[in-house]
């Protein structure tokens, strides 16, 4: 318990069945103050992603990253950053985000 500044989710929260159990865990083993990075793109596995997720834009990704924190409970207000990389020509588009959460002391 309370053991961990960070805890990371790197593009694999759209195949968590029991998110939401998930992140409560994650609020067990941080710190006061420790922080979760999830990222996510719109890139998945269709066989793996929750159904729900492949009838989603990345906007309600988002959104519904943030639902989880907040069912998950014991989270600050979320952030969320676009870390897409920039191509040149725009020739190619992976949209990545971030959703950062600190845990409430």
């Amino acid at each position: 318990d309370a053991s961990f500044d960070v805890v990371t989710c790197v593009v694999s929260i759209d195949y968590l069945i029991h998110p939401i159990e998930v992140l409560k865990e994650v609020h067990r083993v941080l710190r006061p103050g420790g922080k979760i990075i999830i990222s996510q793109s719109n890139r998945c596995f269709p066989s793996k992603a929750i159904s729900m997720w492949l009838q989603m834009n990345d906007r309600q990704h988002l959104e519904l990253i943030n639902a989880y924190l907040q069912y998950a409970g014991g989270f600050k207000p979320r952030e969320a950053f676009d870390i897409t990389a920039e191509v040149p020509g725009n020739s190619y588009n992976d949209p990545m985000f971030i959703v950062e959460a600190i845990k409430e002391a």
